[in-house]
């Protein structure tokens, strides 16, 4: 690969680099990537794998590179964060073979509304005992329930996770 266009390749460091970062599903997230003085190709990677060449991601539609080109910066934006956007990316200048710290995203989901199994009315005798199962799915992490009665806490409730497919993971 030859090094035309690249002035300072050698003497290039990143200004910014990316940060390990929480989002929720849904939301819009920026991993800062800024390298002044380096005109060459930055690539982006996700868990390994490039994304794409330089500001073309199109194989990546939620997934943008924005700032200013000319001024260094190339910060992968994700329009709406999901769970397949949880993972470790980085930022690479290939001329100047640098690159960046890694940074971890963590997407979390918020769980499905609670639901009491048989509910919501439940008929039995007096003094007869009753075992109530509460499940709040879809969550990542795993949501936790809290059983309360007349707005007290119940104590003596048992609690398990149940993993469930991706977002047990």
């Amino acid at each position: 690969m030859e090094l035309q266009g690249c002035v300072l390749c050698q003497a290039s460091s990143f200004t910014q680099q990316p940060q390990d970062q929480v989002v929720i599903a849904g939301q819009p997230v920026t991993l800062l990537c800024a390298i002044p003085e380096y005109n060459g190709i930055v690539l982006w990677i996700k868990d390994g794998l490039a994304l794409g060449v330089g500001r073309d991601l199109s194989s990546y539609p939620r997934y943008l590179v924005v700032g200013d080109h000319l001024s260094g910066e190339h910060h992968l934006k994700i329009l709406r964060a999901d769970l397949q956007d949880d993972a470790v990316y980085e930022c690479q200048a290939i001329q100047a073979a640098i690159r960046s710290r890694p940074a971890r995203l963590t997407v979390l989901v918020p769980p499905d509304d609670p639901v009491i199994m048989g509910g919501p009315i439940i008929s039995l005798r007096a003094g007869d005992p009753l075992n109530l199962t509460c499940h709040a799915d879809n969550a990542k992490p795993a949501a936790s329930i809290i059983w309360m009665r007349k707005g007290e806490v119940v104590n003596g409730a048992t609690y398990s996770k149940v993993r469930q497919g991706m977002l047990g993971m």
